[in-house]
Order: C-alpha cells, then structure tokens, then sequence
C-alpha cells in the first residue's frame, strides 16, 4: 500500500500545507482613533499606541525583540499600528520611560481588549508575567512593581491575546483561531501612593434639583499609607464651582481599596438632553498630610432616562426612538477615517437620535461624541449564542458597564441575543439587569415566542433589519447574504466539467477490462491507456469534490445577519485565504484518503491486488460524477449551491448496492471498505458528542421557531 505513489501525495500535502501556512494571511485589519477616558494633570503618563511589531508565537516575539539586530524576513513580524480591528496573536514593543518615573508605580491600563490577554514585561518566563485578565471590550489594567522596568534603556512589552470568552462558548465555539482584539487605548502611568478610580456618578430628581451621588474608589499602591486623606469633589458648570464637598478618610487596616461616596445636591440644574447636551465638570482631588496628590477631571451630564407603557422616557418627556445601528465594519471604518463626529452631526440632522453598537462596547471616542452633540447610545453585553449551562455570571461585566456609564448619551443595553428560555437563561437575564441599571436593559429573542424572563416590553426580536415597539424603531443596513470570495470559480467550473465530460468518454471508449486483469503483469497498451484515463478520472473527481466543498467554505454567509455580531472568526479566517491553495490541499487529502481506504482493503480480496489499479476497477461506478460537475458549472445560472454537493451524496448511496454485488462477485467483503469511513465517522462522533450542550442548544431554537 505505501508504495511511491502514496509517498507522493503524502509529500504534496505536506508541499501544500506548508504553502498554505507560508501564505496565512489574516484579515486585514484598520487602525483605528480612540478616545481619552478621565484625565489628570499629576500622573506621569505614557502613549503606547501606534507602531507594534506582530508575531505568531511568545517565543518568536521575545527571540526577535531582545536580539533587534539579528532580524531576519524569517523571524521578523510585520508591524501593526494599535489599536486596531485586525486580530492578533502576540504583539511586542519596546519602549522606554525616565527615571524620575522609578519612585512610583505603574499602573498598565488597556480599553478595548477582545480575548483573554496575557502580558509579559522584559521576558515571557512565568515570574516576567505582570498580568493577565478576560477582556470583554471595556477597561482593564494592573499595577507593575516599579523594580520591573529598566530605565534608561529599552523595556519589551510582550502582549499575547487568545480567543475570548464569547468566542470559546458561543454555539460551537472554540479556542481556534488564538487570537483577539486591541481596539482602544493602551496607557503606562506612574501613580503616587492612592490614586482615584473612574468615579460612577448616579443622579436623582426632586422637580428640578439635580442630586448627584459620586461613587469612587482610593487604591493605595503598596507604599506606606500616608493617611488620612482628605478627598475635595467640586462639580463646575464651566464658570464657576456651583457645588463641592470635602471628605475626610482614614486608613483601615488590611485593605489596599477604600470605597468613598460623595453627594452634591444642585438646585435649577442644567438637564442634558438631545438639543442642548449640557456638560458639567467634575474635579476630584485626594491628598494625604505629607503632600502626595493625584485627580480626575471628568465631564458629566445629567439626564433620568425610563421605560413607561413601552415608551422611552428622558427627562420625564416620552420620546420617539428613530435608532440606526453600526455593525462591527462599519463602526471600524469611521474610526479609521476620523469620521466619528461629523457622521454623527449628519445622522443627528437626518432625524436619527439612537446608535446602536451591534456586537461591541463603543470605545471613549463615540461616547464621548454622543455626549456631546446630544445622542443616544444602545450598547450589547457580549452575551450571544451562548447554551445556557455556558453563560457567565453577570457580575463580570460590572467593570465595564460601570466604566461606560458615566456618559450621559448611554441608554441602554442588550444584555443577551439569542438565548435559549429555560430557567438557567432566565435567571441569568433578572441578574444581568440589575448589573446595567439605571439605563434600559433588553434582550433579543430568537422569535416572538421564547420567554427571557424580562417583562415583554424588555424582551426584542428582530424583524428584517429592524427592532421595533411602541417606542420607535432602529434600523441597520441588510447585509449580502452571500459572501463568495473565490472570484474565478464560474470559469473552474466550467473547465472542470468539460474535462469530466471528456474523460469520461474516454473511458467509455476505452477498452472494458475485468478484475482479474489487475495483477497482469504485461499489459497490453489498450490495457494501458484504459488504467491512464480511469487514473484521470480518479483524479478528477476527487478535485471536484475539493471544489464543490472549497466552494461550500467561501459561500458560507458570516454576515447574512447583520443583528449577529459574527463570533466565528475562525471561518472569516479561512475565506481570508487564497481559495486555490485550499482547493489544491483538498484534493490531495481526498485522493490520499482513497488511496488509504483502498489500501486497507487491497490485502483482503482475492490474488491482493494492487492498489491502484484497484483504485481503478472501482472508479468505473463513479461516472455519475459527471452530472455533478455540470451541477456545479451551472452554479452561476441559478442552481442552489447545496444541489451539487446533495446530489452526489444521493447518487452515492444509490450506486452503493451495485458496489457491493462487484466485490462479492470477486470473492470480497465490502465491509472492509467502511473501515477508513468508519474510522473518520467515529472521529466525527467524539467531537459531536463532546458538544451535545450546543446541539441541545441548537434543538431548542429549531423547536422554538416551528411552535
């Protein structure tokens, strides 16, 4: 069976591979301009945004950054310019900071992160690991001792992102591709001994009188505590403080995070609302007894946003919502392009008062323009096509929801789309929405009959492009819902066909010869040139089949729904490839696995014939292949894509028992032929059942469609 013509698809597939892997390509991605979060005029700060230089592994970032001059193209990464849509697996950079930063720690902050990041300083060694956390969109950071850092020199900054938590538990997830996103900003401060943390800030009303409740945190950073410390709060309208409070906080003992509440109260105050978006200024100071500052300016608007009757209420006034929502593309493009501000005035003077962000948190830079051209924002939890025993406690969204909240444009949320409405489900929505409260929080149904345990105005389902209720509508653009990218496929077609057509004339033409003539030994030519076009037609067929599945993998239609946000990244991956290198690895590990599956037969038929001509007698059942390559050919006139591909599958199993009669008029067993099938059926099986949640999953939304 091993003889040299398996050793040479063997070594094609192992050419093709390694072409294909030389090639990988992934999708490409835009850089992208992102937003400043709160601000203060005594940290030491630094930018590490901009230029990265991209790798496949740990390995190869730290083995080419600490050894810059030994680059080679072999070992080299392409830059890429964070934040960026393009995903990514392990970025470097190199970097340095002064030494007066060397009395202070430093606190590594980065927004926008999709994946599971780990972050290395100086080295990938687990004692060089200075953080690592699941990063879901909004902000996360850490502190770095201060005697990490070499100062005066380069530090290398290693990040490696893998797949995140919504991709590896959506329906079908998986850990493949390894790889997430960056798409905010990536900071290094230098904090003194307690710094301020983002303030929440909550408003209530009494008619007119604004009282405002400031919740932040006082993170001490492992020096000595300096304390008490005295924290002042003062809320400006621009021209002069109109409210203040000063706290006094003592330090408690075994705790590095001090909780501290303030309250302004504001008479007559200014409301934020859609035609004047009114900021007012928050200055928050802390300082200890030996001088030590550090504070926050942060803008605030003050606005009660509700749900009455199913309408929306702001400022206690019912409003028409005329929404428009941004898929991930779109929303990637206008931050490429500077266009945040100007896109959202033009939407603003159309009659749109609602964006809503389909499958992403909004980074600063879109909330921070909400805020100020008066516009209101729908942003999702990412919690999509997830089987209810996999969905996560709410409570780890609770950093990023709180970040976000402080912007008075943020409306709503989608806490959960497409959920299946048992009580594991139903419970995790009443949890997820007292996580997002005060704002609106909704859910998207799968139809209009599956229960979310929200009450039903809370509870969504899209119809076409739109959701929609008493309280108005938001709409988003259709998608294509075909996303063919292998562009000469017709014309592959079309060949292909005709050369199936031939060859199987040919073979018809050709001299009919018996099982018995395998093992001759002297065949005669008409013997000869009959093997040469059944040899063809083998060939021929099993690029056929690579064809009708290449075909298959490019016209899948990850975008047909622009309401679903796309999780499976792994199939955007492969359509970004060259569709020949995947149709040319196919049809190589076709044609090997016939060979393998004859192989293994060969031995046990009467005389053990050769392989190949075996391969050969057989192939004379397989002419029917010819209709399905002219199924194929007429893809562009209209025939459904599957047609081909189920119509070979169906000639298959009807030629089968004819199949059987040739082996056992030879002598044989067919069962042995079911031997390589059954071995990659079984394969088949163990991963289906290892993922019997999702198809459990899956059985409930089709039964929840057809009732």
């Amino acid at each position: 069976m091993f003889n040299r013509r398996l050793m040479t698809f063997i070594a094609l597939l192992a050419l093709t591979l390694g072409t294909l892997w030389w090639s990988w390509q992934s999708p490409i991605g835009e850089s992208l301009q992102t937003g400043q979060g709160s601000l203060s005029t005594v940290r030491y700060s630094q930018d590490l945004n901009g230029s990265w230089d991209q790798f496949s592994s740990l390995r190869q970032a730290w083995t080419t950054e600490s050894e810059p001059q030994d680059k080679s193209f072999l070992t080299a990464g392409p830059p890429v310019t964070l934040p960026s849509s393009e995903r990514i697996s392990v970025v470097a950079k190199r970097f340095r900071i002064p030494g007066e930063w060397s009395s202070r720690t430093m606190q590594l902050t980065f927004n926008g992160v999709q994946g599971h990041a780990n972050v290395y300083l100086n080295g990938i060694t687990s004692s060089q690991k200075v953080g690592e956390f699941e990063g879901s969109g909004g902000t996360d950071g850490f502190e770095i001792p201060a005697k990490a850092f070499r100062y005066g020199e380069d530090n290398i900054l290693v990040v490696e992102l893998v797949g995140s938590i919504g991709q590896r538990t959506m329906f079908l997830g998986s850990n493949w591709p390894k790889s997430g996103k960056i798409t905010g900003n990536i900071r290094l401060d230098a904090a003194v001994e307690t710094t301020l943390m983002s303030p929440e800030v909550n408003v209530t009303w009494l008619e007119t009188t604004a009282q405002i409740t400031v919740k932040t945190n006082l993170q001490h950073h492992g020096f000595s505590q300096e304390g008490p410390w005295t924290i002042h709060g003062v809320l400006s309208d621009g021209s002069s403080g109109i409210a203040e409070q000063t706290l006094s906080v003592d330090p408690q003992e075994g705790t590095d995070n001090q909780s501290v509440t303030m309250t302004f109260t504001v008479p007559n105050a200014r409301r934020w609302t859609l035609e004047v978006p009114f900021l007012y200024q928050l200055y928050l100071t802390v300082t200890n007894n030996k001088g030590d500052s550090d504070d926050l300016a942060v803008p605030v608007g003050l606005r009660s946003i509700a749900l009455s009757s199913g309408n929306w209420v702001l400022n206690d006034q019912a409003i028409v919502i005329k929404g428009e929502a941004l898929t991930i593309q779109e929303e990637s493009r206008l931050r490429h392009a500077g266009e945040v501000e100007s896109w959202l005035k033009t939407k603003q003077q159309n009659g749109i008062n609602l964006i809503y962000f389909i499958g992403q948190l909004p980074d600063e830079l879109w909330l921070q323009g909400a805020d100020q051209v008066g516009m209101g924002v729908w942003a999702e939890l990412p919690v999509e096509l997830i089987p209810s025993s996999r969905l996560p406690e709410p409570k780890v969204f609770r950093k990023a929801v709180s970040d976000k909240m402080i912007h008075p444009s943020l409306w709503a949320w989608t806490i959960g789309k497409g959920l299946d409405s048992d009580a594991l489900a139903q419970t995790y929505c009443r949890e997820a929405v007292k996580e997002v409260q005060p704002n609106l929080a909704f859910a998207i149904r799968k139809d209009s009959g599956v229960l979310t345990g929200l009450p039903e105005e809370q509870a969504l389902y899209v119809q076409g492009n739109k959701l929609q209720g008493v309280w108005g509508e938001v709409t988003v653009e259709t998608a294509s819902t075909s996303s063919v990218q292998w562009a000469k496929e017709p014309l592959v077609a079309g060949t292909w066909s005709l050369m199936m057509i031939f060859l199987a004339w040919m073979n018809i033409r050709s001299v009919t010869w018996r099982y018995k003539q395998i093992s001759e030994r002297k065949p005669k030519r008409r013997l000869r040139n009959a093997w040469f076009w059944n040899g063809l037609f083998v060939l021929a067929r099993e690029g056929m089949l690579a064809g009708l599945v290449t075909s298959a993998i490019f016209r899948i239609p990850i975008h047909s729904n622009p309401w679903l946000s796309h999780l499976w990244s792994g199939i955007n991956l492969i359509q970004a490839q060259s569709p020949w290198l995947i149709w040319v690895l196919l049809s190589v590990l076709f044609m090997l696995i016939r060979l393998i599956q004859v192989g293994v037969v060969a031995p046990h038929l009467p005389d053990a014939p050769h392989s190949l001509a075996l391969v050969y007698w057989l192939e004379r059942r397989y002419y029917f292949a010819v209709f399905v390559s002219i199924g194929w050919a007429l893809l562009p006139w209209g025939v459904p894509f599957y047609m081909p591909m189920l119509g070979y599958i169906v000639l298959v199993f009807l030629f089968l028992p004819i199949r059987i009669h040739d082996i056992r008029r030879i002598g044989g067993r067919y069962r042995t032929f079911l031997w390589v099938p059954g071995m990659i059926s079984a394969a088949f099986f163990i991963w289906a059942s290892l993922h019997y949640v999702d198809w459990i999953y899956l059985w409930h939304m089709v039964r929840g469609s057809m009732f």
